[in-house]
């Protein structure tokens, strides 16, 4: 290995799984593209996602106290690439441009996209400015999921949407799926 700059630290932790989040009321819904989003807990349902003050996202989160998490497929690769590069605060439409479609999410309402794979309304229930970014901590109130199998997503009939860095994408290889063991001790079913 090499030393790289500290600077570019977020590079060489990917690739990483793509998310929309969604927000603002469903007439006038917002979507941003994410990388740097995660769960944080079981019990409360906590999941949690870094934005920048920059971004619209962040002041209509602040303003409505909920987000939406939506998990997107590969085949909504160039949605998400556009929610990521256009800013709501210049372009009314981006929605629209981007190929969008959001419907009401059943608890809270927040607007969540069609062809997500996974989606999740969040109630904001805390903040934190970390640095030059605020990481917003959502309750789950709801879970909507498509392809699963054994509650855990069916990569042979949905390809997760991965961000490597300089708007390069990739997908996951369903062949390469296997149980990860511990040697010498007996395998859990």
């Amino acid at each position: 290995m090499r030393r790289v700059s500290t600077n570019s630290f977020f590079r060489v932790v990917g690739p990483k799984l793509v998310a929309l989040i969604t927000s603002g009321p469903l007439d006038d819904a917002n979507a941003m593209a994410a990388t740097w989003h995660s769960p944080i807990s079981f019990d409360p349902p906590l999941y949690g996602v870094s934005v920048s003050p920059k971004r619209a996202t962040h002041s209509i989160i602040r303003e409505t106290e909920s987000f939406g998490v939506n998990l997107m497929p590969y085949e909504m690769v160039d949605s998400a690439h556009a929610c990521g590069r256009i800013s709501k605060s210049e372009l009314r439409d981006k929605l629209e441009i981007a190929g969008i479609k959001v419907f009401e999410g059943p608890e809270l309402g927040v607007p969540l996209v069609e062809g997500a794979y996974a989606a999740m309304e969040c109630l904001l229930v805390d903040r934190m400015e970390l640095g030059d970014h605020t990481w917003f901590v959502g309750e789950v109130r709801s879970v909507l999921a498509g392809a699963t199998r054994g509650g855990i997503v069916d990569v042979s009939s949905v390809r997760p949407l991965l961000y490597l860095g300089n708007d390069l994408y990739l997908t996951v290889d369903p062949d390469s799926v296997r149980r990860g063991r511990v040697k010498g001790r007996p395998q859990l079913s």
